[in-house]
């Protein structure tokens, strides 16, 4: 054999066998898993309470398989934010203290920022720490250090947490009363009022489905400050919801002020919610 040939093995062998050691070397080794915050099934609870340092409660209980707003409104509750919430029963805790007298008002937790009550089980929210910004919080009687992707939640309105959906969970729609326009159900079908032409069943039908699936982009307090110039009327099968509509440059707002929130859509499915014709249509309209 060839010593140059011989050289090329060899150097195929040492590079093999500095692959396996970087791929195997001890500092690759998964570590640990850390400890969670509890050991409760987020799934189990059905009833959270959320009490705020400025003095606000937020109470939002699961009913048939749902979450639901109860405090300080009764509304369809948003389940992505709830959930976020729900992820601190199981926050991997990077260090656990003694929850001494001194230690409480040394990490922010004598006078916590934030209560959280998972059917009853407490958990209070303190300061960050300097080097990681992670959060200081009381659980069973002990001090935890744990990432912080909750707080966002517990400072939040409880506008955030309402349902987006404009007409809630699964609603059976009866009638839409808008500026111009009245669509209503009778003897099973659509029927429809215009000031303007007569419109399609299909363009009715998308009205409807709109309306049924409508999703705002953020839900907000309300502002009476807004120019409010118009009012909607629905009515579903469980009683009938107004709203107060606003127009921006960008986007449809429409306000309960029954419920002290407003939802926000985006200019385009503001047109759809409006018209029974769609924004296309509108736009190349001589």
């Amino acid at each position: 054999m060839k010593r140059r040939t011989l050289s090329n093995i060899v150097l195929l062998v040492v590079a093999a066998s500095l692959t396996i050691f970087i791929v195997t070397r001890p500092d690759k080794v998964a570590r640990p898993e850390l400890e969670p915050l509890s050991h409760e099934n987020p799934r189990s609870i059905s009833h959270i309470r959320l009490e705020l340092a400025a003095g606000s409660v937020i109470e939002v209980r699961r009913m048939d398989g749902a979450w639901h707003l109860i405090e300080p409104v009764r509304i369809a509750a948003n389940d992505f934010r709830i959930n976020g919430l729900l992820r601190v029963l199981n926050a991997p805790v990077h260090a656990r203290i003694d929850a001494g007298t001194q230690q409480l008002k040394r990490f922010g937790l004598a006078t916590p920022q934030a209560r959280a009550l998972f059917d009853g089980k407490k958990v209070l929210f303190g300061d960050t720490d300097a080097i990681h910004g992670r959060r200081y919080v009381l659980f069973d009687g002990k001090i935890a250090l744990v990432d912080d992707n909750f707080f966002s939640h517990l400072s939040a309105s409880a506008a955030n947490y309402v349902n987006p959906a404009l007409l809630g969970r699964d609603p059976i729609l009866q009638e839409i009363v808008l500026p111009g326009i009245r669509v209503y159900r009778q003897t099973g079908d659509w029927h429809l009022e215009s000031s303007g032409a007569n419109a399609s069943a299909e363009s009715i039908e998308r009205l409807i489905n709109t309306w049924t699936h409508a999703q705002a982009t953020a839900v907000r307090p309300y502002e009476s400050s807004l120019d409010w110039n118009d009012v909607i009327r629905v009515e579903l099968a469980d009683g009938p919801i107004q709203f107060d509509l606003a127009r921006t440059k960008y986007e449809l707002i429409l306000g309960r002020p029954d419920m002290g929130i407003q939802y926000h859509v985006t200019k385009g499915t503001g047109e759809r919610l409006l018209s029974l014709t769609i924004p296309d249509q509108q736009v190349r309209s001589p």
